[in-house]
C-alpha cells in the first residue's frame, strides 16, 4: 500500500466515527486539554476518549502539545482539506461529465420535437 493511499485510508477511518468527528468539532473552535474532552464526552470515560485520540492523532488530524503534565490537543485542518479537496476533484469531472451528457440529451430532444411539429 502506498503512502498516500494509506494516510487518507487513515484520515477517512478517523472521520468516519461520530464521537471523533464531535471532538475535531470542538477542537476546531479552540485547543483544548485532554481533561477538557473527557467532560465533552463523559460517555465513553477517558480511557475510550484517549483510544480516541490516539486515532486522531495517528491520521495527524490533531497535533497534542505536552505543557508540563498537560497535554493540549490542536486540530490540524490540512488532512481534511487535503483528503476531500482529492476525492472531490477525482468525482467532479464524473458529475460535469454526466451534466454535459444530460444536457446533449435534453437538447436534442427538444430539437426533435420542434422538427416534428414542423
Amino acid at each position: 500500500m502506498t503512502y498516500a493511499i494509506e494516510f487518507e485510508d487513515k484520515v477517512w477511518r478517523a472521520l468516519g466515527d461520530r464521537k471523533r468527528r464531535r471532538i475535531l468539532e470542538a477542537l476546531v473552535k479552540t485547543p483544548m486539554l485532554t481533561g477538557e474532552l473527557v467532560d465533552l464526552l463523559p460517555s465513553i470515560g477517558r480511557t475510550g476518549v484517549l483510544r480516541h485520540i490516539g486515532i486522531l492523532t495517528d491520521a495527524n488530524l490533531i497535533v497534542v502539545r505536552p505543557e508540563g503534565r498537560k497535554r493540549w490537543n490542536h486540530f490540524n485542518p490540512d488532512p481534511v482539506r487535503r483528503v476531500c479537496n482529492e476525492w472531490v476533484a477525482l468525482h467532479i469531472e464524473g458529475v460535469e461529465a454526466s451534466t454535459a451528457k444530460l444536457k446533449s440529451i435534453a437538447e436534442s430532444e427538444v430539437h426533435s420535437k420542434t422538427e416534428d411539429n414542423i
